[in-house]
């Protein structure tokens, strides 16, 4: 739908022969809302841009501007665009990767047939087809796509490679979408939020692979960890326009800081020079200098007229708190002896004889292997699941607010933000919400009022999480289950979404792929492995250092 709505203009402004692309006055357009207005493209072999800006402003839009070819990049550069999970067929995760490459090498002969007929071998574009059909080898197909599905996770202990992508849930179709993206290697690779599916150790792993990516790479990531340790230049979507900062996100950072400052100074400069001037033609109209006056106020005029606007610093439009909770007594939320297996077969057992406990003042991140069951346990604690052996008693007064990855699902599309909270908490005789309680309400989450007037479905996916944040706070819980709650925010919400959990006080369990997070908010890690819960007694950081030994990884 947003395709069919969106408008796009631009201009190629590079050699159409090369593999560097410039586009100027890019555009772009949805539904009549401006969100690029004549910025310039550049992307670049050999760079890795980190592609950043607030939930809302456009990024996947221009992602897919890109992948599709709405702007003139040329055909000879080849793309992958990661934004949707692979297709479920009867093929396996091995050869669902190795047929995209297949295709590929076919896509690539057909054009240099095609421009050998049309513009003879001296064409330019001839070299850059050639250098790589020459890299897409065959023999190794099968080898190199084995060695990245497991790096992202695949095993004969969670999903098998040689399983059929029908079979497979949507998160596991998209890590094949993902191994078909890096085992194309493609000219110019497009990822939008590729950690989102992953557990902690394959993000890991993708973090070292993308660190070497050679060609041409610019991704949509709300990590921190990810844009520092795969990034060399940021490209900020801001105000309209594409602005790029030369290092990881943590120098972009720094350097912003220091442009607000200059900005902030002249701006402020201005504010008092103007005010000065103001005061003395003031002063001389009263004392009947009416020639002085008004020759400073032509000045005044001239300094307002180019006088910079106060600069918009980056700010964070995510600053909710939850609701102060009446703090159970403990034991809160026990597993007394739980097993459960989702066949109810004791050989099929993700855990097996768990005494652990929740309580109000509980800080706990999930960690763990992909498979080892960390959003089973939260749905064990939710009470969506019941165990096979043994008991979970939550205190009757607990009030769990539960986040997982498919609670904007329950939002209706074709409401307006606004319409859907007035329907989905009508007023009754004895208690009535105005609107504008509701306007207040959704703005302490970074919902605008136009945002508030707009139909659920034109959102983008950081928009809804907001919407499931004001929900979630409407049952005033004690107990937060949330199960990768940053897969859809900005990285600056992502800081407040850490500061309103810290702010908390009632409990929290948390599974998340984001170490930021968990470092900001878990006092106990624990380990989900082997059937069992352990608790880690170092910390994330200690934790990602473990992983990336075990991987071979160093400098991690």
């Amino acid at each position: 739908m947003l395709a069919k709505q969106r408008a796009v203009t631009g201009v190629l402004a590079s050699n159409p022969a090369s593999t560097d692309v410039k586009i100027e006055k890019f555009s772009v357009t949805v539904a009549g809302q401006p969100l690029l207005d004549d910025a310039t493209l550049e992307l670049n072999v050999g760079t890795r841009y980190g592609f950043i800006g607030q939930n809302g402003s456009g990024k996947t839009n221009v992602l897919n501007a890109i992948a599709l070819r709405e702007i003139p990049v040329p055909d000879h550069i080849d793309m992958y665009h990661l934004h949707a999970e692979a297709e479920p067929t009867e093929r396996t995760a091995v050869e669902a990767v190795v047929d995209h490459v297949t295709e590929e090498i076919a896509r690539l002969e057909a054009a240099q047939d095609l421009i050998i007929e049309t513009s003879g071998v001296e064409d330019e574009r001839l070299e850059a087809i050639s250098d790589r059909l020459a890299e897409l080898d065959p023999d190794t197909f099968e080898f190199e796509a084995r060695k990245i599905l497991a790096g992202l996770g695949f095993s004969n202990k969670t999903v098998p490679m040689e399983r059929a992508t029908k079979d497979m849930s949507g998160g596991w179709r998209m890590r094949v979408s993902l191994a078909k993206a890096l085992f194309a290697a493609p000219t110019l690779l497009l990822l939008d939020e590729p950690t989102n599916h992953l557990d902690l150790e394959s993000c890991v792993w993708l973090e070292e692979h993308l660190s070497h990516y050679k060609k041409c790479l610019l991704v949509v990531s709300h990590s921190q960890d990810f844009l520092n340790t795969v990034c060399n230049k940021i490209v900020w979507l801001h105000d309209r326009d594409l602005k790029y900062y030369g290092g990881n996100y943590a120098t972009f950072c720094t350097q912003v800081e220091a442009e607000e400052k200059i900005q902030l100074k002249l701006y402020e400069k201005q504010q008092a020079d103007m005010a000065k001037l103001a005061d003395y033609v003031e002063a001389n109209h009263a004392n009947g200098k009416a020639k002085s006056a008004a020759s400073k106020d032509k000045v005044l005029t001239k300094i307002k007229s180019e006088a910079v606007a106060k600069p918009k610093l980056r700010e964070n439009t995510f600053t909710f708190e939850f609701p102060d909770c009446d703090k159970l007594p403990s034991p809160v939320l026990p597993f007394d002896g739980v097993c459960f297996a989702y066949s109810g077969e004791r050989a099929d057992y993700l855990y097996e004889d768990l005494d652990i406990g929740v309580d109000c003042d509980s800080r706990i991140a999930l960690v763990g292997p992909n498979g080892c069951g960390k959003s089973t346990l939260l749905k064990l604690m939710a009470g969506e699941l019941r165990p096979t052996k043994g008991d979970v008693k939550p205190h009757p007064s607990l009030l769990i607010g539960r986040y997982n990855q498919h609670s904007a699902e329950q939002l209706d599309p074709e409401k307006t933000v606004f319409g859907f909270f007035k329907s989905a908490y009508p007023n009754s005789p004895t208690f009535k919400r105005t609107d504008e309680f509701w306007r207040a309400w959704l703005d302490r989450f970074g919902l605008t009022t136009k945002m508030q007037n707009t139909k659920i479905g034109c959102l983008s996916d950081g928009q809804k999480s907001r919407i499931v944040f004001a929900m979630i706070n409407m049952r005033n819980p004690n107990l937060l289950l949330l199960d990768e709650p940053t897969n859809h925010l900005d990285v600056e919400a992502i800081d407040g979404l850490a500061n309103a959990i810290k702010k908390f006080n009632g409990g929290v369990v948390l599974v998340s792929h984001d170490f930021r997070l968990i470092d900001q908010v878990a006092d106990q890690i624990w380990v989900c492995e082997n059937k069992k819960v352990t608790v880690w007694k170092g910390t994330i950081r200690e934790y990602k250092t473990k992983l990336a030994k075990a991987m071979g990884y160093s400098h991690i």
